[in-house]
């Protein structure tokens, strides 16, 4: 593991263990340390996707929907750990962004530099299912 993925390994970690902690208020700060952890690690997939990518052999293109469509869903689960308004909506907006990722990784599947997006994508679909079905059927 390099270290771009072991930084955005880090963050990813402590903005999920965070974000639970603060969504079942178990500690006191946890949603500050998620809102700025999810700050982070939205930076990262935006702004700084193409140093996260560069080593890959993805394409320009590719690597900045790829950013944008991350740092959505990272908005997305932020925005449904911490109670904030507009949940729901920020919560289909990046089903339909990680739809895309998945057809974009999907399509390029043959070529082995896409296998990681992959998933991540699937990652980021699991979680964000978990925590938007759970908030909306059952709180």
């Amino acid at each position: 593991m390099n270290k771009k993925l072991l930084i955005e390994f880090i963050l990813v970690t402590i903005f999920f263990v965070s974000g639970v902690c603060g969504f079942f208020k178990v500690l006191p700060y946890a949603s500050l340390i998620t809102a700025l952890s999810g700050f982070f690690l939205g930076a990262l997939y935006f702004y700084g996707s193409f140093w996260l990518y560069s080593g890959t052999g993805i394409s320009l293109i590719n690597r900045i929907v790829g950013g944008l469509l991350y740092s959505i869903t990272i908005v997305a689960c932020a925005f449904c750990f911490l109670n904030w308004p507009f949940w729901k909506l920020y919560g289909i907006i990046s089903y339909i962004a990680l739809g895309i990722m998945l057809m974009i990784c999907l399509f390029n599947y043959k070529n082995p530099a896409y296998k990681p997006q992959l998933y991540r994508c699937i990652f980021f679909l699991i979680a964000l299912s978990v925590i938007y079905g759970y908030k909306r059927l059952w709180i």
